[in-house]
């Protein structure tokens, strides 16, 4: 007995219809990936954004606000551990770790400086600017990265 001569039509039919199953999921998955990093991104550049709301907040107030500096001291920590985040997407995205290392380190240091929780506080704006310079630096890569 001897099988249909149609059956052996149907296995290129069938290897090609697996083939495009494989293609698609394999697009999805990349388009899935490439989504979520861009969303992370942007979550990254808002939170950045707030943070230097609340650094401008801080260093142009007429006095010195603990509260304030509690908050500008936790999204410090929130910031600094999205940033570190974003690195483990791909190889791009660590090399903008490490080359934006001296942007968050003078980001950071302008931001929380060395006059929190000093008796002798003053307001200073330039530490704003160094702020949103480095930050718009930071940013900048990582669009370039993405």
């Amino acid at each position: 007995m001897t099988a249909a001569p149609w059956i052996g039509s149907l296995v290129p039919i069938a290897a090609a219809l697996l083939a495009a199953l494989v293609a698609l999921s394999g697009n999805h998955w990349l388009q899935h990936r490439v989504a979520r990093r861009a969303h992370d991104a942007d979550d990254l550049k808002a939170r950045l954004y707030s943070f230097l709301a609340l650094v401008a907040e801080y260093w142009m107030g007429e006095r010195r606000d603990s509260v304030l500096e509690a908050k500008v001291m936790a999204t410090k920590l929130i910031v600094i551990a999205e940033l570190g985040q974003m690195q483990h997407y791909s190889r791009r995205l660590r090399r903008w770790f490490q080359d934006t290392q001296g942007c968050r380190l003078d980001m950071m240091d302008a931001a929380t400086g060395g006059c929190f929780q000093q008796s002798d506080w003053e307001s200073d704006p330039s530490r704003v600017t160094i702020v949103a310079r480095e930050m718009g630096r930071i940013t900048r890569a990582l669009r370039d990265a993405c």
